[in-house]
């Protein structure tokens, strides 16, 4: 499977107008994923998010089980907050517990005041090779963050771009290209999705990772991964329906299950 800061950003992450999510008061959407390694189910994601006229909020939740824990355990929760500017949420708090199997790792960002303040219990022995600079965090936006970005399409869109995502302590960035549309699949119809945008994404490690040859900071993929978003009802928001890697594991794919959204005071 992809690395496990990637599945929060792109599970676990529009080609038009933005969506209606960025023009309603308030709004909540609630959206649920099975990952699958060679057709077998060993993932389990749980996304939450809501926006208002001046602030947002959003949660995740992923879990390795079966084959996958075997190779590599993690139990992620997340959270963020942060205001909204113009329609653009920018990032505030970010808070993670990992529980690996060996250690829980809780770890939290803040950005403010012109800085970037990281606390990780237990502390990371070292934070890369090199780590990330203080530009280059204050450029970033945790992983919540980016795909609320996503989300409500601005200030980056899906299939469009190259945002940089931050977790604490690894900077990696995500590039799309190749974009196109597709039509629906009948399974997709049923969640209310009714368009597609397909594409290419690549992972990249920038900064806070362990040194290595350019050609190794890909996170052991050896080919884009190929990235589906679906647009829930008429002008609604755009949310990813499909993920598809070609992993040291195998073939992975990571799939929508649920989706609901709801208007009215979060």
């Amino acid at each position: 499977m992809p690395p496990k800061s990637a599945l929060i950003a792109a599970a676990a992450l529009a080609l038009t107008a933005a969506p209606a999510v960025a023009q309603a008061p308030w709004a909540r959407l609630e959206l649920s994923y099975d990952g699958r390694l060679d057709f077998i189910k060993v993932l389990d994601l749980q996304f939450q998010q809501h926006i208002g006229a001046t602030g947002f909020g959003a949660g995740a939740q992923l879990r390795s089980y079966g084959l996958l824990a075997a190779f590599k355990r993690f139990d992620v929760k997340a959270s963020a907050e942060g205001r909204v500017d113009g329609q653009v949420p920018q990032p505030g708090a970010f808070d993670y517990v990992n529980h690996d199997g060996k250690r829980v790792r809780h770890v939290t960002v803040a950005w403010r005041g012109g800085g970037v303040e990281m606390n990780s219990t237990p502390t990371f022995s070292d934070l890369g090779d090199p780590p990330a600079s203080l530009d280059q965090r204050l450029a970033a936006a945790d992983p919540l963050t980016q795909l609320m970005r996503l989300t409500v399409g601005a200030p980056i869109r899906p299939c469009e771009g190259a945002p940089m995502f931050f977790d604490g302590k690894q900077l990696y960035q995500l590039a799309f290209s190749g974009a196109q549309t597709a039509e629906p699949s009948d399974d997709q119809r049923s969640l209310g999705v009714t368009r597609l945008a397909r594409c290419d994404m690549r992972y990249v490690e920038v900064a806070g990772f362990k040194k290595k040859p350019a050609a190794k900071k890909n996170g052991g993929l050896t080919s884009p991964i190929s990235i589906v978003f679906g647009q829930i009802g008429a002008g609604g928001p755009w949310v990813i329906a499909d993920v598809r890697a070609a992993t040291p594991l195998g073939p992975a794919d990571i799939v929508l299950r649920q989706a609901h959204i709801s208007r009215g005071p979060s």
